[in-house]
């Protein structure tokens, strides 16, 4: 019996994670200066669906919430569109240079085909409950440009698979980077590692397959790049 219920809950979850579309997926934006970044959400679920959304506090000492804006609050989305929620951020003068959060909570309802005109805001009878999650935003204050390299780096094979080795350092001050590792081929092919997002003067381990490669020879360069914006942050060349 047990066993059923987590086959069941495994279904229900990615049933929910393919009928939940945004991008980007974060924030990552100097927020001294103002910045404001659209979120693009769409709807291939077949039925229409509306969200609500809220912010939350991030950190102790740390949170940006206050300093947010957005629109709408609400949203529906009829299957196979798509609409954009606004945000914009902008910090008051004299907050301390160093990163910052806050949670945007995102949560959503199927509507009946027969329901799609309803009041926003309101839950009616035939509904579904679908998605209530909060995706946590981080932005910073001052200048403080990237400053992230991969090092120590190392390819190897295992059981017929080449794997890469090595270490990321951020070594930016006082804030965070989100970045992403493009291994790029001889003749074009691509392998994308996304690290997430590592802290302040933080170093993090890494060790990836690389499935489309079959030695080091096949590598032409790497990239280390800002995941959001793309900033190119590190090229090594073979």
């Amino acid at each position: 019996m047990k066993k059923y219920l987590i086959i069941i809950l495994t279904l229900i979850l990615n049933t929910i994670s393919l009928a939940f579309h945004i991008s980007p997926d974060g924030f990552g934006k100097r927020v001294d200066e103002g910045a404001m970044q659209e979120y693009t959400f769409k709807n291939n679920t077949g039925k229409t669906i509306r969200y609500r959304f809220k912010v939350h506090p991030g950190k102790e000492g740390k949170s940006m919430h206050e300093w947010i804006e957005f629109e709408p609050k609400y949203m529906t989305i009829k299957n196979a569109e798509s609409k954009k929620l606004k945000l914009f951020v902008k910090s008051p003068e004299g907050t301390p240079i160093g990163d910052y959060n806050f949670y945007l909570g995102v949560e959503s309802i199927t509507l009946p085909n027969a329901l799609q005109n309803t009041k926003e805001g309101t839950v009616a009878a035939g509904s579904t409950v679908g998605i209530s999650i909060n995706i946590e935003m981080l932005g910073w204050v001052g200048d403080l440009p990237a400053q992230l390299k991969l090092e120590k780096y190392d390819f190897y094979e295992k059981n017929g698979v080449l794997y890469m080795k090595g270490f990321v350092n951020n070594k930016t001050p006082q804030r965070f980077v989100r970045y992403m590792i493009d291994i790029i081929g001889n003749n074009g092919t691509r392998e994308t590692f996304y690290g997430g997002v590592i802290n302040a003067k933080d170093t993090r381990n890494i060790d990836i397959s690389l499935p489309k490669f079959k030695k080091k020879s096949d590598i032409w360069k790497i990239e280390v790049r800002e995941t959001l914006d793309r900033n190119l942050l590190q090229t090594i060349n073979f």
